[in-house]
């Protein structure tokens, strides 16, 4: 075993720390399209994402019919596909959010033995259609938009609310476009460190930047950056998200390579006022932090891929886990994209030793 190799499984051996995350909750209900039938049991499912945007622009003027034909029906969301991560590494994430009432619904049974999980209502429904490059998710998002800050108070007393927020070490917020109350919800968690000692770090994945307008997008990141020298931030972007985040605060769109994606995090980075920025594509990932500046690792794509919806929250789950010691920011995103190779061809997460076993297979650790 290379002296490489033996950081991350001493890091991994000694990984510690609470996490929380909230406040969403998806079921996903998964669909492949059929290209091709050929008999009852027999068919071609349609491999890429262009094949169906080409079918939709072919017949703009007119309808589309497509066969459905179910893959699975599972759990979704920023909260329990980041959570998963944490879980299955030996920590015990808490995630409040929405997993079903008066019963957790049975797509999170499986968590409620590794994470806390604490359910304020029913999921939303995520209609998934996947294929080997991509998926394309179309949600109802009336459970998650009606929930709000002033909904989870209620749920606690005063004292649950303390013990939630008390010894967390980070904190994370999910899909600022789906949700809402996204900012009342931030300034309810910060108000909780009014008087509780604050997390090491708290930690952001906004989802489509695009659904939402320029001055809400604003606003938030206003609303952040004033807490970024009490609590660190983190904000991480897919590859469509950067070059979003780019467009709105007025950066010239970046080449989508790793150097180059990296030098303009920290570009954006000082212009928004967070602590740390963090890209994840399939082929790369890239980071800019205050304290340990520019950072990028390259990974494989993944050719057997079997679940790609929550790829993008596997790999916020193991950079939060990465985060929780003293890894340097190249191991941090090494061990975040082992994660995200684990799980969309696993379906779920790595134990410490399959996590090794990834970073061991990667060109770039």
């Amino acid at each position: 075993m290379s002296t490489d190799i033996n950081r991350y499984v001493e890091y991994l051996n000694n990984l510690s720390g609470q996490i929380l995350l909230g406040c969403d909750g998806f079921v996903d209900e998964t669909y492949e399209i059929v290209q091709e039938r050929k008999s009852q049991n027999d068919f071609t499912a349609m491999k890429n994402l262009k094949m169906f945007g080409e079918l939709l622009v072919e017949r703009a003027d007119g309808g589309v019919g497509v066969e459905l034909v179910p893959k699975r029906r599972c759990e979704g969301g920023f909260g329990i596909n980041s959570g998963r991560i944490a879980a299955i590494l030996g920590l015990k994430p808490r995630l409040p959010g929405l997993y079903g009432e008066p019963t957790i619904d049975p797509a999170f049974v499986e968590f409620e033995d590794i994470c806390d999980i604490y359910s304020l209502g029913n999921p939303a429904l995520t209609i998934a259609l996947e294929f080997d490059d991509g998926k394309v998710l179309m949600s109802d998002l009336q459970a998650v938009s009606n929930l709000t800050w002033a909904d989870f108070e209620k749920f606690f007393t005063e004292e649950q609310l303390k013990e939630l927020f008390t010894g967390v070490d980070i904190l994370g917020l999910g899909y600022w476009s789906l949700t809402a109350d996204f900012d009342g919800f931030f300034q309810g968690f910060m108000k909780q460190y009014e008087t509780l000692t604050p997390p090491r770090r708290m930690f952001f994945d906004f989802a489509d930047i695009k659904k939402k307008s320029s001055e809400s997008f604003i606003k938030s990141l206003k609303l952040i950056r004033a807490y970024n020298s009490k609590i660190p931030m983190t904000f991480s972007l897919n590859e469509h998200e950067v070059l979003e985040l780019c467009s709105r605060i007025g950066i010239e769109r970046p080449e989508l390579n790793p150097a180059t994606i990296a030098a303009t995090l920290t570009v954006a980075r000082e212009k928004i006022g967070f602590d740390e920025l963090v890209v994840h594509t399939p082929e790369f990932a890239a980071a800019s932090s205050a304290a340990d500046g520019e950072a990028y690792a390259i990974q494989e794509r993944q050719t057997k891929v079997i679940r790609s919806a929550g790829a993008g929250d596997s790999f916020n789950g193991g950079y939060m886990c990465a985060s929780l010691g003293d890894l340097p920011i190249k191991e941090r995103l090494v061990m975040a994209n082992a994660a995200t190779a684990f799980f969309v061809t696993h379906a779920t997460g790595p134990t410490k030793e399959e996590l090794v076993a990834q970073i061991e297979k990667a060109a770039d650790k």
